[in-house]
């Protein structure tokens, strides 16, 4: 994790050079209430837009997705984690989020981001409510965006810390081989995976080199996923306004879940296409890392995905099948992309991709 430098603090020095004289009242302007809110939106979905890439390439978040799925017999049998360790793991968990939701009253490191980043947040109303100029707003926009990242991070690493506290070498490699069996189904890819296959260092080294290579591409999508949910959550806030004249409670939930229905069919067009888009790109960060693979770690990552563990196909039928159920109690769908039954299988390796590396085999280029 990166360590806090009080850059925040350098910020709150420097603006104090611009607001001393500031003396006039702190009644706060709409105008000036916008800009305020306009920063806070934008600084949580900047540092929300970096940690979620952060996440998928360098797999920190992988043990938090598993979390859900511990919480399956099959899943736990299959991966041989013990109701003991899921119980210490869930227990983990909750300490790490009671954290983050109290603003780290129980944890003191946490609380010292949390503190700089409230400070921030005065000295930023304080400059927009003197008038400050554009680059001290944007100097302290940064510095609180920094601040976000390193929160995020923290907790990352808290988390990743747990993991593997309680779970084994062995467990940990289980889990790794089930998210290679299960590529199309997680849609992303999480190169950490791939050390089940006994990487090298300098395969290692390839890997970050292709993540480095493709990670202006994910952020362009993540921003794009990330605008997309903004934008349907603010459609359906709106429309919900409407209907806090009705008393009758069921009255109000059931037109509730009409409207959710209504904007989800009205953004669903859009969200396949960004399900599209992420699937290509996920394809792509695939077959790049495969390339790294030799011919025996091939043929293992291939074996792992064409011919699944039978507790594998348990889980991702159950998932599955919740998804259903949830779609069809909403009335809506797209809970399951791009369909049910669509998870095979064999699905995890991009078209085209098997024989084009089956022809490499055969007629070397020299690089193989």
């Amino acid at each position: 994790m990166k360590t806090f430098t009080f850059y925040g603090l350098a910020v709150i020095l420097l603006l104090g050079l611009t607001t001393s004289a500031f003396a006039q009242s702190n009644i706060v302007t709409a105008e000036q209430a916008e800009i305020i809110n306009s920063m806070n939106r934008q600084t949580y979905a900047d540092a929300r837009i970096q940690s979620m890439v952060r996440s998928l390439l360098n797999g920190s978040e992988m043990g938090l997705f598993v979390s859900g799925f511990l919480r399956q017999e099959d899943f736990r049998e299959g991966v041989g984690v013990s109701q003991e360790q899921n119980q210490k793991i869930q227990e983990g968990l909750r300490n790490i989020d009671q954290a983050a939701f109290t603003q780290g009253e129980s944890d003191p490191d946490y609380k010292l981001l949390v503190d700089a980043d409230q400070e921030l947040r005065r000295s930023f109303s304080e400059a927009v409510m003197s008038n400050a100029a554009l680059d001290v707003l944007e100097e302290i926009r940064e510095a609180r965006l920094d601040l976000q990242i390193q929160m995020s991070e923290m907790r990352s690493e808290k988390r990743a810390n747990l993991f593997n506290e309680v779970l084994t070498p062995d467990q940990w490699k289980r889990i790794q081989e089930y998210y290679i069996s299960t590529m199309s189904y997680t849609n992303y890819v999480f190169p950490q995976m791939f050390e089940a296959l006994d990487l090298s260092d300098e395969q290692r080294e390839q890997f970050e080199d292709i993540k480095k290579n493709i990670e202006p591409e994910f952020v362009e999508h993540i921003a794009k996923q990330v605008e997309h949910e903004t934008r349907s959550w603010e459609k359906l806030n709106e429309l919900a306004m409407e209907l806090e004249s009705i008393r009758d409670w069921e009255e109000r939930q059931r037109l509730f879940e009409d409207i959710r229905k209504k904007v989800r069919e009205e953004f669903q067009p859009e969200r396949n296409a960004l399900l599209e888009s992420g699937k290509g790109l996920a394809d792509r960060l695939k077959s790049e890392m495969f390339d790294v693979l030799t011919d025996e770690q091939w043929a293992r990552m291939v074996d792992l995905i064409d011919n699944p563990p039978d507790y594998v196909k348990r889980v991702i039928a159950r998932t599955r099948e919740a998804l259903e159920r949830t779609d069809s109690s909403t009335g809506t769908t797209g809970g399951w992309q791009p369909g049910p039954g669509s998870w095979q299988p064999g699905d995890g390796i991009p078209e085209g991709y098997r024989i084009q590396r089956e022809t490499r085999r055969q007629f070397p280029r020299g690089e193989e």
